[in-house]
Order: structure tokens, then C-alpha cells, then sequence
């Protein structure tokens, strides 16, 4: 193959490197998006707003009742008094922290395990816990599960977007490079052809060099990749319980058929409609 080559090598290599990059992080959110889902049912809270005063043996009776609601996760059953509430929201929303404004309740606060996180699983809850001496009302959000999913999908079809131009671009310059290459190498292939040398053998050389070219960029990506997860699960966020090394597996080898794909696959149909035309 000729030396001049390189140059444009490298390019279609950081062309597939970028593909494969943004097709990864498709494949991970793709793959993760029910995960991200179930992890967000089970950190929304829901509030049963308690009367003033209430002595804490009934405090604590309502949280062993809530407690034994089916689908309820028993650790996350918390008792908030207003005192707290009106810290916590005091720094949120920047309102006064004088206990005698508060406007908030005491609250007990649960979660939901994210197989039972239901709307109808709620209302059931709510109509048995508002039966209870001392409670005033139970309330919860159902917009942040549909909220996630919309933000989701809206970003994986951004990275697809986008995934999709840089393929157009990718075979632009595969293209422009193997016909570069074949055009600098057009005495060498005639003379190949004239001693008898068969289609396989003159398409070799161009095929390795494409296998290496897909290789480097699956590389890129296993590095890229790896990089990224770890990371995430080093700074002790909630992607430490997102990220599932088996999807995060399945997309480097989904990466890995497509840089064979985008790679050997165009070479070789490149190459074989250059060699009918010469007239082989």
C-alpha cells in the first residue's frame, strides 16, 4: 500500500473511533434506561403529613403500619419533624428559618420498591394510611418516572442523530482514502493482474490494513469507554448503582461488529467494484 496513504488513514480511523464513541454511548443509555428508571422510582418520596403534636408512640405506630405495606421498603420509612423540613427547604428555597413561621407539617417519609412503584399501588397505599389516627394526608410526584424517560429518550436521539452524521462522514473518508490508496497502487495491481495473481490475493493487503484500522478503533473505545464508567463509579454518585459492567460489555462488542462492518465490509465492496471496472 502506498505511504501517502497514512495520512488519510488516520483520519477514516478517528472518523470510526468517533462513530463508535457516540453509537457506545447510545448503546449504554439504550441499555441502562430501564435501570436508570427503576433506581429513580425507588428515591422518590412519599410524604404522609402528620397532625401538630402528635406523641411519638403514635409516630412510631403509623411508621410500623407503613412499614407493612406491601411493596413499601421498610429502611426508607423516616420520620421528619417540621423543625427539620423547615431547615432542609430553608436552604432550597431561601425562606426564613423562624420556627415560628413555619409552614410546614411533620412528615413520615417512604419509598416504594421500583417492581410495585405504581400509581395504583399509591392510591391504595394513601386510602389506608389516611384511615389512621393522627394523619392528614399522603402525598407523592408521578411526573419524575415519565420526566426521566422523555429526557432519555430525548438524549439517545440526539447521540443517534449525531452517531448517524459522523457514519456519513466516516465512509466519506474511507471511501476517498481506499480510492486514493487503489489509485496509487494502480501499477502494482496491473502487474498483479498480469501475472495471474486472483482477486482474494490483491484484496489482502487492503483487508489487514482495514482490520487494523477497525482494531485501533475499538480501542479507542474500550479505552474511552472503561475511562468513563470507572470514573463515574469512582465519584461515589448514583451511576455507582446505574453503571452494569454486562451492558456496558454487550455495547463495546456491538461496537466492535460495527467497526468490522463500517470498516472491512466497505473496503472490501470498494475494492471489488474497483477491480471489475479494471476489468477483472
Amino acid at each position: 500500500m502506498a505511504k501517502n496513504s497514512k495520512p488519510t488513514q488516520f483520519y477514516a480511523t478517528m472518523s470510526t473511533s468517533i462513530v463508535l464513541v457516540l453509537i457506545s454511548l447510545f448503546l449504554l443509555i439504550f441499555f441502562h434506561s430501564s435501570n436508570i428508571t427503576n433506581i429513580v422510582k425507588e428515591n422518590i418520596n412519599i410524604l404522609v403529613e402528620l397532625e401538630d403534636k402528635l406523641p411519638s408512640g403514635s409516630i412510631e405506630n403509623i411508621k410500623n403500619t407503613i412499614e407493612k405495606y406491601d411493596g413499601v421498603i421498610p429502611a426508607s420509612v423516616q420520620f421528619v419533624s417540621k423543625k427539620d423540613a423547615l431547615l432542609l427547604m430553608s436552604k432550597e428555597l431561601n425562606i426564613s428559618q423562624n420556627s415560628e413561621e413555619n409552614p410546614f407539617r411533620d412528615l413520615i417519609k417512604f419509598n416504594l420498591f421500583n417492581t410495585d412503584y405504581s400509581e395504583d399501588k399509591i392510591k391504595e397505599i394513601k386510602s389506608a394510611v389516611e384511615l389512621e389516627k393522627g394523619v392528614i394526608g399522603l402525598y407523592f410526584e408521578n411526573d419524575s418516572v415519565d420526566l426521566v424517560k422523555t429526557n432519555l429518550e430525548k438524549v439517545s436521539l440526539g447521540i443517534l442523530i449525531l452517531a448517524f452524521c459522523f457514519v456519513v462522514l466516516a465512509l466519506a473518508i474511507i471511501f476517498n482514502t481506499i480510492r486514493l490508496t487503489l489509485h496509487s497502487d494502480i501499477k502494482q495491481i496491473k502487474t498483479m493482474q498480469m501475472v495471474g495473481a486472483d482477486n482474494s490475493f490483491i484484496k489482502r493487503p487492503y483487508l489487514r490494513e482495514a482490520f487494523w484500522m477497525s482494531s485501533k478503533s475499538v480501542l479507542a473505545v474500550l479505552i474511552f469507554v472503561s475511562v468513563l464508567c470507572i470514573y463515574l463509579i469512582q465519584t461515589n454518585s448514583i451511576f455507582a448503582e446505574i453503571i452494569q459492567w454486562k451492558y456496558v460489555a454487550l455495547a463495546v462488542l456491538i461496537s466492535f461488529i460495527a467497526a468490522f462492518l463500517l470498516q472491512f465490509l466497505t473496503t472490501d465492496i470498494i475494492i471489488n467494484r474497483f477491480l471489475r471496472r479494471e476489468g477483472r
